[in-house]
């Protein structure tokens, strides 16, 4: 099948059923619709896309002929933290708005910016009557609204997490790898020698590009760097969800500062160093946006991924490289014997991703009725998957299937492949708000998951060449096997998302230390030797004590253990 090894797979839909609910049918709202197209402007964070403008496609012409509304998307992409920063400053965020976590939320509350929407409930039937969504709203309106017991924001990615959907996961090209000897990682120090010898081997592309052992970027970094920062989850420790200032070991349950001496951070930090130290890091790390690192996935112009959709689009079938009968080749999983990868919690209460309404929109009730078409099961079923004898259709069993053109699209997803009259590429569905308001895996009124990842057709599809060697080599048939077989899966806790956002002179504190801790982890990265790296180190750890570190470290670790014993009842 597709992405066994590479991205997220799944168990059988009979197992799916036994663990999750069936999604009720659509809940449209009922009113009249205008005949008068209605645009609504929307700034998702979410989305790894850093394309503006109104969106387009398939998808888009589904919300216009369903609600007659349009949606024009502010960019998002670089220094997505500040614009938002600006818009409530002077208190113009946009109609509809992607938070990516509390903390961001809370800042537009207390500045009044979000509606209540309790007040517009008649116009929200798909959050209000579906019965998935009952915790995350309870929880949401008793604990994410400043105090006052209403909905403001509504969680996305809803339910039990998706089998095998694991984000952070090391992968290495797949044919060097080969090629040198498939030398066994025990540590992730040992990718560095690993990495080092498959340059020695290919040091540029079929183009004749350089090929760079490790490349960063720069967009997502917040209060550290969290490209770097993003290595902790290979050995179960969030780094993300509590604080970004923050180290969670998920399995130990304790959390502690990424400054404190022996942090992982500190640990990543060298890691990246070392590799910098050795010619193996790409020069343009500390100013590329993520769009050119993708271009260089997509070019294969960078040995090293640790997300596990972070390829770009060498993995694809239309990029020649997995099937290739010669040299069979992609980002493939290489897992390190001591690692334990994060898994993700079951998203009882939905995870800290946020979509709410602006205050200051003209026409709240379009707009939610947009956001009402977004939390839609039949609506996320049809961004998932596309239009039902297009892309995808029923067997004579009733058994959900992609289609050959459905294939092709999927398998191409950035490329203009729709076919029919529906036109863009298959990225046009639910791509631009990266995640909906249910889980892949949850399943829908058919009895089938509501995306396609996980239909039985979909995981019996026939491997790629490069993931049958990747499967042969492992003794395993996916990834998860692989893992919870070796005992390498650190599974985590609703906790996590149960973190209540900083006060407003705590968050000042965290911004200020944030701005030393990233600009000195480029300076360490970027260190002429290990003693500079080490000076760098203490006097960052100095200046953010000077900022109030000791103080954001207790009121996380406060806020951490209450948060456990809360989580307690729902898991």
């Amino acid at each position: 099948m597709r992405g066994k090894w590479i991205a997220a797979a799944g168990l059988s839909a009979g197992a799916l059923c036994a663990v999750f609910a069936v999604l009720p049918q659509s809940k449209s709202a009922a009113w009249e619709e205008s005949s008068e197209e209605v645009v609504l402007r929307a700034f998702i964070q979410q989305s790894a896309s850093a394309e503006s403008g109104v969106w387009q496609g398939w998808g888009a012409q589904k919300l216009l002929e369903d609600t007659g509304i349009s949606i024009e998307f502010y960019p998002s992409g670089e220094d997505v933290e500040d614009k938002l920063l600006r818009y409530i400053a002077a208190g113009t965020i946009p109609d509809l708005i992607g938070f990516r976590d509390l903390n961001q939320a809370q800042m537009a509350m207390e500045a009044g910016l979000l509606v209540s929407l309790d007040d517009y409930a008649q116009y929200l039937p798909s959050i209000f009557e579906t019965e998935e969504y009952e915790s995350a709203v309870a929880y949401s309106r008793e604990k994410n609204s400043n105090g006052e017991g209403e909905l403001y924001l509504m969680p996305t990615s809803i339910g039990p997490v998706s089998y095998n959907a694991y984000n952070w996961v090391p992968l290495l090209q797949w044919d060097a790898y080969k090629k040198i000897g498939m030398p066994k990682v025990e540590t992730l120090e040992d990718y560095l020698d690993v990495v080092e010898e498959m340059l020695e081997y290919k040091p540029v592309n079929e183009n004749g590009d350089k090929i760079y052992g490790f490349s960063l970027f720069t967009d997502w970094d917040r209060y550290s760097l969290l490209e770097v920062a993003a290595l902790s989850y290979f050995y179960g420790i969030d780094t993300e969800y509590v604080s970004m200032l923050m180290e969670t070991d998920v399995v130990n349950r304790v959390t502690n500062s990424i400054l404190d001496e022996d942090s992982f951070y500190k640990r990543a930090l060298h890691f990246y160093f070392e590799a910098n130290q050795r010619g193996l890091l790409d020069p343009d790390s500390r100013t590329q946006t993520y769009q050119n690192l993708e271009n260089k996935f997509s070019q294969g112009r960078v040995m090293f991924s640790w997300f596990s959709w972070l390829t770009g689009t060498y993995n694809t079938e239309a990029a020649g490289h997995v099937n290739d009968p010669d040299n069979p080749d992609g980002y493939a999983s290489v897992v390190a014997e001591d690692m334990k990868l994060y898994e993700a919690p079951d998203q009882v209460i939905g995870r800290n991703w946020y979509l709410a309404i602006s205050a200051n929109c003209k026409m709240p009730e379009k707009a939610c009725e947009l956001l009402n078409w977004l939390y839609d099961p039949a609506v996320e079923h049809y961004l998932y998957n596309g239009p039902q004898g297009v892309t995808w259709d029923y067997d004579e069993n009733g058994e959900p299937h992609l289609t050959e053109a459905g294939w092709t699209a999927v398998e191409n997803e950035d490329q203009d492949l729709m076919p029919g009259d529906q036109a863009g590429s298959f990225q046009d569905g639910m791509y631009p708000f990266n995640s909906l308001g249910m889980q892949a895996s949850a399943i829908w009124e058919d009895g089938y998951s509501i995306s396609y990842r996980y239909w039985p057709s979909t995981l019996a599809a026939d491997d790629s060449l490069m993931e049958k060697e990747i499967s042969e080599y492992w003794g395993y048939d996916t990834l998860a096997e692989y893992l919870y077989a070796t005992d390498k899966v650190a599974k985590s806790t609703i906790a996590v998302n149960m973190i209540p956002a900083a006060s407003e002179e705590l968050g000042a504190r965290i911004a200020r230390i944030g701005e030393v801790v990233i600009e000195s982890s480029w300076d360490m990265i970027y260190a002429a030797d290990e003693e500079e790296f080490e000076q760098i180190w203490q006097e960052m750890r100095t200046q953010a004590v000077e900022l109030g570190m000791d103080e954001v470290e207790a009121y996380y670790q406060k806020a951490w253990a209450q948060a456990l014993e809360e989580a307690a009842e729902y898991e």
